[in-house]
């Protein structure tokens, strides 16, 4: 009995010392946090190996591997839903016209120079990642410049991309404040890139939804044949949701109903991440009571 027990006790302790034990990388030649970005990245599906036991963190990446991995990584399909983009005239079923055409319909447009088999600079990948984002929702970011020690050396189309993923700090600059722009981009930077950019949209994807809309209005005197009809959308996340009037209409009962518009932000624009109360204003005869409508039922109610 006592020789069980014993026996118990040190398969008890074997397992125990088993599950302490660090787990090794699938790849010998990446470690550490990589390491579990690439198994992360490999897991979904988004990346591979050169190897089975190599992934080559120093090799590049060619400009179909670039957009493939970001469409897979931030999960975008096609406008029908589907996976997959149907077959477009011409297409010689490459592993990566799927990827380019549902690139395409959300608008993500190639940087100069793309060409399949040719290796992405950092700020081609950086230009096509941010739009990618872009697609996948509209996500507030702070109105500020990042200062770039190599700004001089960013291809001008490029720079507002840039300066999106260091805000959202999918990626930084390194300790000279430098992105070196014109550098290939290695196949770790893209795994690292696109593991943050997986992360920012899971954490912040719903960011950018509308807070539940409350329009309310008031009516000023400019003097005794004018007033002034101020409508407000409340409680806002950042000042791209804004108000604007459409029309005025003047009914034979004294009745002049305001119509509005709700507005959404601008893609890739930059707004301040405050809660934000947005205003439009119009003007109708003092003798006139106002009624305001818009399109889809919006809780509305009367400032006192």
């Amino acid at each position: 009995m006592m020789r069980r027990k014993l026996n118990l006790i040190a398969a008890l302790l074997l397992t125990s010392s088993i599950l302490l034990v660090p787990v090794a990388s699938a790849f010998r030649d990446v470690q550490g946090e990589d390491a579990q970005i690439v198994e992360s990245l490999q897991d979904r599906g988004i990346i591979q190996g050169v190897t089975q036991d190599r992934f080559a963190p120093l090799g590049k990446v060619t400009g179909a591997q670039g957009v493939h991995m970001i469409v897979q990584a931030l999960g975008l399909k096609a406008n029908d839903g589907t996976p997959d983009s149907p077959k477009l005239p011409g297409k010689q079923g490459h592993w990566y016209d799927d990827s380019l055409a549902i690139a395409a319909e959300h608008g993500i447009k190639l940087p100069k120079g793309f060409a399949v088999n040719k290796e992405l600079t950092r700020e081609q990948f950086a230009y096509l990642l941010e739009q990618g984002i872009q697609a996948t929702g509209t996500y507030p970011l702070i109105a500020m410049l990042i200062e770039v020690a190599d700004a001089d050396e960013v291809t001008q189309d490029y720079f507002n991309s840039i300066q999106a993923l260091l805000l959202m700090k999918i990626t930084d600059l390194d300790k000279a404040g430098k992105f070196h722009p014109a550098q290939t981009l290695t196949r770790m930077e893209a795994a690292r890139w696109i593991y943050n950019a997986r992360e920012y949209i899971d954490n912040y994807g719903n960011v950018e939804a509308p807070m539940e809309d409350e329009v309310v209005y008031s009516v000023e005197k400019v003097n005794d044949q004018i007033n002034k009809v101020i409508l407000q959308r409340e409680n806002q996340p950042n000042p791209g949701f804004g108000i604007t009037v459409t029309k005025v209409e003047f009914g034979k009962d004294q009745v002049a109903t305001v119509y509005y518009e709700l507005l959404s932000p601008k893609p890739g624009q930059m707004y301040p991440q405050v809660i934000t109360t947005t205003k439009t204003e119009t003007y109708v005869a003092a003798n006139y009571k106002v009624k305001i409508v818009q399109e889809k039922t919006v809780g509305i109610k009367r400032l006192k």
